[in-house]
C-alpha cells in the first residue's frame, strides 16, 4: 500500500427530516447567502420555500442564483460571482446534484480571488480563499458534497476541466433520502453508472491486488446494483435511496482508493470531451466510455476485470475454468447488458452522436491526462477507445 493523506473536513448530517438544521448549521458559517440551485423542479416540489424559510427564520439574507445546468457552464458561475461581490455576500447554499455544488465550489473560488475564472480549471492561476459552501444534495452521484473537485464547462470552447483544494470541501453536507424519491427512474440509473465508476476506476487500474480497498469498493458496488435494481421495481423505496446516496458520498471522496498502487481516471479523461461537446448526462457517457475502454486495456487488466466479474457482477460459476481473456470478453459483454437493462447507453449512437469531433475529443482527452497526472496514455490510445465506442 502507499502512503497517502486524507482529509474530510465535511460535516455530514443524514437521515430524513434533517432540513430543520439547515438554517442554524448556515448561520455558523455566513449571514448573507447565496441559494445556488438548477431547475425549477425545486419550486414546484416545495423544496425552494422549506430552503427559504429556513434561511429567513435564521435571520440569514439570501440572493438566488437558479438555472445551473447539468453540465455547469463557467459564464453562470461568473454571474453569480458577481451577484456574491455586488450584495457583500458571505456564504453559499447549494441545492441540487453534483453540477449545483461544482458551481458552487467555482462561485466560491470567484468571488474570493482576482484573476479569470476559467483561468482556475486550465490550471493558468491558483487560488487560496473560498466563500465557505452548504451543500444539500438532492441527486446523489458525483461525491461533490463530500470531495474538494469541481468540474465546470466553458461553453465557449466545450472544454469540460476541474479544480481541486481543500477550501472546497463543503462545510456542511445535507443528505436527506426523502429528497430523492421522486428522481425519475432514468436519471437514477445515470446517477448509479456515475457512482460506480468512481468506484471501478480505481479497482480496474490498480497495479496491485488490495484485500481492504477492493473488498470495501466490491461491497459498495453491490449495494448499488442491487439498491437501483429495487428503485426499477419501486422507485420510492427508501432505503435503496437511502443507500445509492450514502453510496454516491463515498464513492469518490478519495477514501476508497487511499494507497492504492496505480489508480487513475483514464475514463473520465475521456468521457468529459463526450459530455462537453455533446451536453450528454456524464452518467450516459460513461456507460459508452467504460465497456470500450475495457476492451482497449483488458490484455493489460484481465485479472482485475475477472475479479470484477466474479465478485461484483457473481459470475463465478459462469467464468470456471475459462481463459483470462475470454473471461474478460463475456465480463464486459455482462457489463454492457446491465447498462442496457438500465437503459443506459453504450454506444454513441444510442446517446444520439452520428458524429465525433475525433480530434478534438483526442485534443481535449490529452490535455486532461496532463492536468490530472493521467500516465501512460498516447494519441493513438485515446482514438482507439474513442474508435470502439461506434
Amino acid at each position: 500500500m502507499q502512503n497517502f493523506e486524507w482529509i474530510t473536513p465535511t460535516k455530514v448530517i443524514f437521515g430524513s427530516g434533517i432540513l430543520e438544521r439547515l438554517g442554524a448549521e448556515t448561520a455558523q458559517r455566513g449571514t448573507r447567502a447565496l441559494f445556488l440551485y438548477g431547475k425549477e423542479s425545486i419550486k414546484k416540489s416545495g423544496l425552494y420555500v422549506r430552503i427559504a424559510d429556513q434561511l429567513k427564520n435564521a435571520g440569514i439574507l439570501f440572493i438566488e442564483h437558479g438555472g445551473v445546468q447539468p453540465n455547469p457552464r463557467i459564464a453562470h458561475a461568473e454571474e453569480g460571482a458577481r451577484k456574491v461581490r455586488a450584495h457583500e455576500l458571505d456564504v453559499i447554499v447549494a441545492v441540487g446534484g453534483g453540477s449545483v455544488i461544482d458551481e458552487a465550489k467555482a462561485i466560491a473560488v470567484a468571488a474570493a480571488n482576482d484573476a479569470p475564472l476559467w483561468d482556475y480549471y486550465i490550471r493558468k492561476a491558483s487560488f487560496r480563499n473560498a466563500l465557505p459552501i452548504i451543500a444539500v444534495q438532492t441527486l446523489p452521484a458525483t461525491s461533490s458534497e463530500m470531495n474538494a473537485a469541481s468540474v465546470m464547462t466553458n461553453g465557449d470552447t466545450h472544454e469540460k476541466f476541474s479544480i481541486r483544494g481543500e477550501n472546497l470541501f463543503p462545510k456542511v453536507a445535507f443528505l436527506d433520502p426523502s429528497l430523492t424519491l421522486d428522481i425519475p427512474v432514468q436519471y437514477t440509473a445515470y446517477a448509479c453508472t456515475d457512482i460506480l465508476s468512481h468506484l471501478m476506476e480505481g479497482y480496474f487500474t490498480a497495479t496491485s491486488d488490495f484485500p481492504l480497498q477492493d473488498g470495501m469498493v466490491e461491497g459498495v458496488c453491490r449495494a448499488v446494483i442491487d439498491s437501483l435494481e429495487i428503485i426499477l421495481k419501486n422507485p420510492r423505496d427508501i432505503e435503496a435511496r437511502s443507500t445509492i446516496m450514502w453510496a454516491g458520498a463515498l464513492a469518490w471522496n478519495g477514501l476508497l482508493k487511499a494507497g492504492v498502487e496505480g489508480a487513475s481516471i483514464p475514463n473520465h479523461m475521456i468521457e468529459h470531451p463526450l459530455s462537453g461537446f455533446h451536453d450528454i448526462a456524464h452518467g450516459a457517457g460513461l456507460s459508452i466510455v467504460i465497456p470500450a475502454w475495457l476492451k482497449y486495456k483488458k490484455p493489460q487488466i484481465s485479472h482485475r476485470i475477472q475479479l470484477f466479474g466474479e465478485r461484483i457482477l457473481g459470475m463465478g460459476a459462469t467464468l470456471k475454468g475459462k481463459a483470462t481473456l475470454e473471461a474478460a470478453d463475456e465480463i464486459i459483454a455482462a457489463l454492457e447488458s446491465w447498462y442496457r437493462h438500465i437503459n443506459t447507453p453504450v454506444r454513441l449512437r444510442d446517446a444520439g452522436i452520428t458524429s465525433l469531433d475525433v480530434d478534438a475529443c483526442t485534443g481535449q482527452a490529452m490535455a486532461l491526462s496532463e492536468l490530472w497526472g493521467v500516465p501512460g496514455y498516447t494519441e493513438k490510445d485515446v482514438r482507439a477507445v474513442y474508435a470502439l465506442m461506434g
